[in-house]
């Protein structure tokens, strides 16, 4: 294959999307990398705003179970890191729905 051949092939596919993951304490971060990728199309930056679990226990009796039937949050390693780091960068291919966090 030539290598007009092999560039065109690798322009056809879907580019990877980008996501930046910032930590909530680092907003000044988060402001230089909405900035710095304005124009990219294929990086988004998200502030991460949330505080932990949400669900509240009811040690009353009598009061409705929680009916939800698992934990949404899937990505237990990102929030472990993302308490570690600033942030974190996921590499979603073109055709992946958006992360559930």
């Amino acid at each position: 294959m030539t290598c007009h051949a092999q560039r065109r092939q690798t322009m056809d596919k879907p580019m990877a999307r980008h996501l930046f993951l910032v930590s909530r304490h680092e907003a000044r971060l988060y402001e230089y990398l909405l900035e710095r990728f304005r124009d990219d199309g294929n990086v988004e930056v998200i502030l991460d705003r949330r505080r932990g679990e949400r669900r509240r226990r009811s040690p009353a009796q009598g009061q409705e179970p929680d009916r939800r039937r698992s934990d949404r949050r899937t990505r237990r390693e990102i929030d472990l890191e993302l308490q570690v780091r600033s942030h974190v960068i996921l590499t979603l291919p073109e055709d992946d729905p958006a992360p559930s966090f």
